[in-house]
């Protein structure tokens, strides 16, 4: 994320956008198994609906002074928005659906399949209304991981088909030079799928505010030497 980031801000080698592609489907393999394994979701969803806040600002300074970024805004809160958004958009869909699944117990389960469809559709919809980072496809992968549970292979499949359809799309509108990128792109991504297959299921270490606090602190840190030196 860092890598990729450090390139678009500073407009370096593409390389360093392709080696980015790795980390998406790396957060959301993390946080499927943080909704699988929190004690509340409600909490789980406040944490990530503060941090897109208090990411937006450094966000909106790091990637808003670029001359091709399509606001002409600096901060822009409510348009290309940071991938917190996404995250949080992603995990309340999966709450709502999870009640949904509840409430089903009780009044039958015809009534999931006419009611399931509305938060992800809300979900999606607002992703792509504020331009989240990978907008509706980040916040349908994110449903489709968390609702697989504790298959792994099922993550597993998941992050390879979303690693697909997150970058292929963009080919039909791409001329042939930019198709190579594109599948370096692709490639980076799907490297994620054998990474997360590692992953033993074990708790590591306690450092969760250190993965939260990065992100808009790298982004801080970015926008500070792009105003310095550029």
């Amino acid at each position: 994320m860092i890598i990729d980031h450090m390139g678009a801000v500073f407009d370096l080698d593409i390389g360093f956008r392709i080696v980015g592609r790795i980390a998406f489907p790396l957060f959301v393999y993390l946080i499927a198994e943080g909704c699988r394994h929190t004690k509340s979701m409600e909490k789980y969803m406040l944490r990530l609906g503060i941090f897109a806040l208090v990411s937006e600002i450094p966000f909106d300074l790091a990637f808003n002074q670029m001359p091709n970024h399509p606001s002409p805004l600096i901060f822009d809160f409510l348009n290309n928005t940071n991938i917190f958004y996404t995250l949080f958009l992603g995990v309340a869909c999966v709450y709502a659906a999870q009640k949904i699944i509840e409430a089903a117990k009780m009044f039958g389960w015809y009534t999931m399949a006419l009611t399931m469809p509305v938060p992800i559709i809300a979900a999606m919809a607002a992703a792509d209304w504020l331009s989240t980072d990978y907008g509706y496809g980040g916040v349908l992968f994110i449903f489709c991981m968390a609702m697989a549970g504790k298959h792994k292979w099922l993550k597993l499949l998941s992050m390879a088909v979303f690693s697909f359809w997150l970058y292929f799309p963009w080919g039909l509108s791409m001329d042939g030079a930019a198709i190579p990128i594109l599948l370096y792109m692709f490639g980076a991504s799907l490297l994620s799928v054998p990474i997360a297959a590692l992953a033993n299921g074990r708790r590591g270490r306690p450092v969760k505010w250190l993965f939260y606090l990065i992100y808009p602190g790298h982004l801080l840190l970015f926008a500070a030497i792009a105003l310095i030196f550029t």
